[in-house]
């Protein structure tokens, strides 16, 4: 988020670079015929009077004045407003040539006010008594003619537009606000701006405009529009619409942040977009106009943004910020879109009246000096430069500078600075609990979010009050602490906290580098310790009958990696850290002895609130790296970080295990048994056998055992040679041998190899036991599954 500083110290270069809304207004008078005219209204303010002779910035005036209507047609209701000249005939003059409806001249300022005047028929008057206008904050101190103009926002159609206004009777000297004269030379102005480290770099810079010249396009405000539409259609298609469903520009206010924000973030389309919601919302603001101008321009729309201007002319503006007039804001703006289509001369005229009108402005300077460089005139061009690096209220000459303007020493005391300190990162000392500190890494990373929304309500709590109290200081008052602000926000960019910024970042880069080398960077094209240490094992059990051979090699070669390379780790993440405490030292010192020297108490809070949401950025690269590593070591702790189980090391014996307890005591010993010639059948409660033998020679047969668990679901099969014979007719002893097979029950093989033992089985009534206790399993893949 932006602190206010950027709402008063930067707003000045938004409005002239390009800033906050958007568009739609009055659309340029069309000439009519002389038929058509001699048929109209025709007002014209008779008698104009005001009050007093001298005011004081912010304060009002009363104007009492008649407007009359000279021509053939009823006028209907209108309104006059008021306007401060320093030269009313120029004015006067200035008004008649102008194409814009209501009718305009550069220099006039307008009272912040209005005077609604009922209908006129024709050959009539209205007087309209004891209506007060404020004299907005700001404008220049000076003796200026009070000018009255009729129907100003150009409702009626009359048969001459070019002579509304007359001068009072009597003229206006505004002096400055008390307190103010002569602060607004703030010293700190110099060190605000800063200047050119290279002066030929920004002459190379202003002279871009030079080579890049518009053909003049003359639009109406409904073309300006569209253009300007189709502009950012054809940039990002479908985003207007987008724009309009996303819920952020549903007011003109949330429109205007919108725009601000994207302005912030570097998005001018998106800014552009939001201004011109702003604007199809809250027609009758001539500010939404203006600001969409200046972005126009920024983004090369030189035509439209004239256009734009001429609609602004007549709408309602608010008051100025830091008391530059709107009108001189528009004249910058006006001055760069005529630089961009060529029209050199006309653009220096509106630069050096923007200049006059509002000596802060020192956007007009910037104008002024791109002027003199597409003249050729490079060193009055680079005198302009220097000139529009600080701020100053002093009378401005109205021709080219002959020499450098003396650069002011500041005033502020920085020596009050105190460190803040930065919080320390818990760092795991082995593998083992880097594994366990991954949950607390995270925990700490999720903890950011609310103190981020904290940070971001106080924010915006602190900036509403100085908003809401600004009323009560002296414009000096607000541009010293916006000031003090801007110099507190460009900290960064000195050379001791540049210095000690890029040292931390080597130490994040050298941890990053650790992090890859041994884990991989995602992309599994650069070989990694990891991966060469899982192909290595993969090679070294080519062959094996073990399956858990891959487990135990790749344990037995990564532990002892990993703590190595955490080692390396945590030693490069301690110095992380203490690179981390020297920046944020040095940072804060200075943000803290800036911060010292503002008044307000608030203003000191928001400082220490931009301090902290700093603190908790430099700290979170720390937590980052710790995430990464401990994540990584968590996720490969079975592998790298705990030793290999003693049952895979040394598995149990292959035994076949009967099924237990699945059937009663009763039941368990008996099975029933079908003999259907070769092929014999065995059911009992667990499982289920089939056999197949045929003699081939005597006492020696071929056989084919299979049998089914219920419990396990396992099957294995028995085939080969036995042989033997009875004892008497009881016993039956004899030998099996042969190939055997153990499927899980997914289909998996489990175990094959060869069983060699003798057989013996004792037969009584209805009962049949079957045993197999010396049998010798010779396996080829040693079988860890029991229940066969």
């Amino acid at each position: 988020m932006n602190p206010r500083s950027t709402a008063r110290s930067r707003y000045r270069a938004a409005l002239a670079a390009g800033a906050v809304t958007a568009v739609v207004g009055t659309l340029l008078a069309l000439a009519p015929t002389p038929a058509e005219a001699a048929g109209r209204a025709d007002l014209r303010v008779s008698k104009a009077s005001v009050d007093k002779t001298t005011v004081v910035e912010g304060a009002q005036v009363t104007v009492t004045h008649t407007v009359q209507n000279r021509g053939r047609r009823k006028a209907g209701p209108t309104t006059t407003r008021v306007y401060l000249t320093p030269d009313a005939s120029a004015s006067l003059e200035e008004r008649r040539r102008s194409r814009t409806n209501p009718r305009s001249a550069l220099t006039d300022l307008r009272l912040v006010g209005r005077a609604t005047v009922r209908s006129i028929v024709p050959g009539a008057r209205r007087r309209v008594a004891a209506v007060r206008f404020t004299v907005p904050a700001g404008v220049p101190a000076g003796s200026y003619t009070v000018l009255v103009c009729a129907d100003d926002y150009g409702k009626v159609r009359e048969s001459e537009e070019g002579n509304n206004c007359l001068p009072a009777t009597r003229t206006l000297a505004v002096r400055e606000a008390v307190g103010t004269e002569g602060d607004l030379s703030v010293q700190t102005f110099a060190e605000t701006y800063r200047w050119p480290d290279d002066e030929q770099d920004s002459l190379r810079f202003v002279k871009i405009f030079c080579n890049s010249t518009y053909p003049v396009k003359r639009y109406t405000l409904d073309g300006a529009l569209g253009s300007v539409r189709a502009f950012l259609e054809a940039k990002a298609p479908g985003g207007i619409a987008d724009l309009r469903s996303s819920g952020q520009a549903d007011t003109p206010e949330e429109a205007q942040k919108t725009a601000a924000g994207a302005l912030t973030g570097g998005s001018p389309g998106l800014a552009l977009a939001a201004l011109l919601e702003a604007h199809r919302l809250q027609p009758s603001r001539g500010t939404h106009l203006v600001n969409a101008a200046a972005l126009a321009t920024s983004v090369g729309l030189p035509n439209e943004a004239i256009a734009l201007l001429d609609a602004a002319i007549g709408r309602d503006f608010l008051r100025a910020p830091l008391g530059i007039p709107h009108e001189a804001t528009a004249a910058v703006i006006r001055g760069q879109a005529l630089v961009m289509t060529g029209r050199l001369d006309a653009a220096d005229r509106l630069f050096l009246a923007a200049k006059q009108l509002a000596p802060l402005l020192s956007e007009a300077d910037a104008g002024l000096a791109t002027v003199a460089a597409c003249k050729g005139k490079d060193a009055i061009a680079t005198r302009y430069i220097r000139r529009s690096r600080q701020r100053s209220d002093e009378e401005v000459p109205t021709t080219p500078p002959t020499k450098d303007p003396v650069r002011p020493d500041p005033d502020i005391d920085i020596t009050r600075g105190e460190a803040v300190p930065l919080r320390q990162l818990p760092i795991a000392e082995t593998p083992a609990q880097a594994a366990r500190m991954r949950d607390v890494y995270w925990g700490i990373a999720q903890g950011f979010q609310a103190e981020i929304q904290a940070n971001i309500d106080e924010a915006n709590r602190l900036e509403r009050h100085l908003r809401d109290t600004d009323d009560a200081r002296t414009r000096a008052e607000i541009d010293r602490r916006d000031s003090i602000f801007s110099l507190l926000y460009s900290t960064h960019l000195e050379g001791e906290v540049e210095t000690a910024q890029q040292a931390l970042f080597g130490e994040i880069d050298k941890l990053t580098e650790i992090n890859e080398d041994f884990w991989g960077g995602g992309t599994g094209e650069v070989p990694y310790t990891y991966r060469e240490l899982s192909e290595d094992a993969w090679a070294a059990c080519e062959g094996s009958n073990d399956p858990n051979c891959f487990e135990i090699e790749i344990n037995r070669t990564c532990r002892p990696a990993l703590s190595s390379a955490h080692v390396r780790w945590r030693t490069r993440i301690l110095a992380a850290q203490d690179r981390a405490n020297t920046y944020f030292e040095i940072w804060s010192k200075l943000m803290t002895g800036y911060a010292a020297n503002l008044i307000d108490e608030e203003a000191h809070q928001l400082a220490l609130n931009r301090i902290d949401g700093l603190e908790r950025g430099v700290y979170a690269l720390l937590v980052q790296q710790a995430q990464f590593w401990s994540h990584n070591v968590n996720l490969h702790k079975d592998h790298c970080v705990e030793p290999v189980p003693a049952e895979i090391l040394s598995p149990p014996p292959n035994v076949d295990v009967q099924s237990p307890g699945a059937c009663e005591a009763g039941l368990k010993n008996l099975s029933l048994k079908a003999s259907l010639g070769p092929t014999s059948l065995k059911v009992s409660c667990e499982r289920i056998e089939q056999s197949f033998s045929a003699e081939i020679l005597p006492l020696l047969n071929v056989f084919v055992d299979v049998k089914f668990d219920f419990r396990t679901g396992n099957v294995s099969f028995w085939a080969g040679a036995k042989g033997g014979g009875k004892l008497g007719n009881v016993v039956d002893a004899g030998f099996k041998s042969g190939i055997y097979v153990k499927v899980d029950q997914q289909g998996e093989l489990v175990d094959t190899g060869w069983r060699v033992g003798p057989s013996v089985k004792v037969v009584g009534g209805n009962a049949e036991f079957t045993a197999y206790k010396d049998e010798i399993d010779l396996s080829f893949t040693s079988s860890l599954t029991p229940g066969y």
